[in-house]
């Protein structure tokens, strides 16, 4: 079995059963792995490395045989540590029957963020962990969608042009995905180069490129005009290229650090900041134009709930 993407999952029932169970070291924030065996209730690693570090992601994968008598621990899809049962003609592990708690366990809870967690009732050999991570990894050339969180649409243009520019507004619309409208493809930030398929480092200044206009998110300052009822800064696709293209992705839960190291994931919530106008971030909020579709804009410091954006990685072959 395996178990990705999470800080904390402790399950238990009344008998401690500790199978799976994985937990961080009190103020350091390593990890005990743990598991019921048929000789013992707290079987497997009592303390993994010198701690996971605050204001980063990690992939933690935790996968658990017992035809092969060991439990093994991955980090960001590399082999981090095992447990290996010793005797192995008379010990078994012991698997739990009773709920799985992911964030806290019977009595303690975790305080961090957690998300993508993935359940397989198989133990996964290490290739096949090392592929879970990678494909999971927003990289440039990636096909994504961008969901305002707290409206649940998706971002996406609605055509009608700004008179001021000459440019398409930028939309949120429906509550379902549009294959064919609502899709974006991340490109390098305007004049520099990238390696498309390399991944995007998060607090990385990238580009979305529309998929169905082939014209760029962009944004400019509020002289230029604003939006038609909140009269904030406009948001729009536009079809040029120049700085105003360009935008800071900054993962939400992590926003005041400049220095977290790690990558862009499928189902981050994010900010998107706009760089060349002083860092307003991407906005939506329920106001509806005529044509009943929502107001997007630059608004806010993205810190505040209409600043939120799910990242979404899309399948190309449904393209």
């Amino acid at each position: 079995m395996q178990l990705a993407n999470f800080n904390f999952v402790s399950p238990s029932t009344e008998s401690f059963i500790r199978t799976p169970r994985l937990e961080l070291f009190p103020k350091k924030s390593s990890l005990q792995a743990r598991f019921t065996g048929n000789w013992t209730n707290n079987a497997g690693i009592y303390e993994l490395g010198d701690g996971l570090l605050l204001n980063r992601w990690y992939h933690i994968s935790y996968t658990l045989s017992d035809s092969e008598k060991r439990l093994d621990i991955y980090i960001d899809g590399e082999w981090f540590g095992y447990y290996g049962i010793q005797n192995v003609t008379t010990e078994n592990v012991i698997f739990n029957e009773g709920p799985l708690y992911i964030g806290r366990s019977f009595d303690n809870g975790f305080n961090g963020e957690i998300c993508n967690v993935r359940y397989f009732n198989w133990r996964l050999c290490a290739e096949e962990v090392k592929e879970d991570f990678v494909n999971d990894v927003i990289k440039y050339g990636s096909k994504v969608a961008l969901v305002h969180v707290s409206t649940r649409k998706y971002l996406t243009t609605n055509e009608i042009k700004y008179p001021e520019t000459n440019q398409n507004m930028a939309v949120c619309n429906s509550l379902g995905i549009d294959l064919k409208n609502d899709v974006f493809t991340i490109i390098e930030a305007y004049g520099t180069s990238v390696n498309t398929g390399s991944p995007v480092p998060l607090n990385s200044i990238i580009g979305f490129k529309h998929q169905a206009t082939e014209g760029r998110l962009h944004s400019h300052g509020i002289g230029v005009g604003g939006t038609p009822i909140s009269k904030y800064q406009q948001a729009t696709i536009w079809k040029g290229r120049d700085v105003n293209d360009n935008w800071v992705v900054q993962r939400y839960n992590s926003i005041a650090s400049k220095n977290e190291s790690g990558y862009l994931l499928n189902g981050d919530i994010i900010s998107i900041i706009h760089v060349n106008t002083g860092y307003p971030a991407l906005y939506s909020h329920p106001v509806l134009l005529d044509d009943g579709t929502q107001e997007v804009s630059c608004h806010g410091n993205g810190n505040e709930e209409n600043n939120k954006w799910r990242i979404e990685l899309i399948d190309g072959s449904n393209l």
